[in-house]
């Protein structure tokens, strides 16, 4: 049990929650996504964290210029990341906003996408279109396919449901003081 309990030891936490799942083996580093496709739907899906950094309050992951969460993030910016870790009992839930780059910037990056990663970007037929069989398309592992996603963090909500529940929300715009929020 955490015995600092107060909001900057809270705001430190998420912190190294995010540190942690980054240097984890690429398996641990998945979170959970949440849009709002063109149509208006909510989409939720999995997406692989690849950078953060603290002092630009920034997420990273990587995706297929053809998905619908690219088209949906060029539609609507904004989403929210959720993170569960069983191992304190903490959910983070993220609200960001989301640059998504798929020209000069994204390809910068794509010398450190490892060669088997590679074949995530770019499918014939693109991603999400219908297919006969289970493995009627072909991997293309596309440059032009690959989109970087910047997540600038707006907000933090932290809920610890640990043997005594508390909850506090940061917020970039109040310059991540925090309050505590009812659990």
């Amino acid at each position: 049990m955490m015995k600092d309990l107060s909001l900057a030891s809270l705001l430190d936490q998420s912190w190294v929650i995010l540190k942690t799942l980054r240097s984890a083996k690429l398996s641990e580093r998945v979170i959970t996504l949440a849009t709002v496709d063109p149509k208006g739907q909510p989409q939720v899906c999995m997406v692989v964290l690849r950078s953060i950094k603290r002092d630009k309050s920034m997420l990273e992951f990587h995706t297929d210029a053809d998905s619908l969460k690219y088209t949906s993030l060029l539609r609507e910016p904004k989403a929210q990341i959720l993170i569960w870790r069983p191992d304190v009992s903490v959910q983070l839930r993220i609200s960001v906003e989301i640059d998504v780059y798929c020209d000069v910037k994204s390809q910068k990056l794509w010398a450190q996408v490892p060669g088997p990663s590679q074949i995530s970007y770019g499918k014939s037929p693109p991603t999400g279109h219908s297919i006969s069989a289970p493995f009627d398309y072909e991997n293309m592992a596309s440059i032009e396919k690959f989109a970087v996603a910047e997540c600038t963090i707006q907000k933090i909500d932290f809920l610890s449901l640990g043997q005594t529940h508390h909850r506090a929300q940061f917020l970039r715009i109040d310059n991540w003081t925090g309050q505590w929020i009812s659990p």
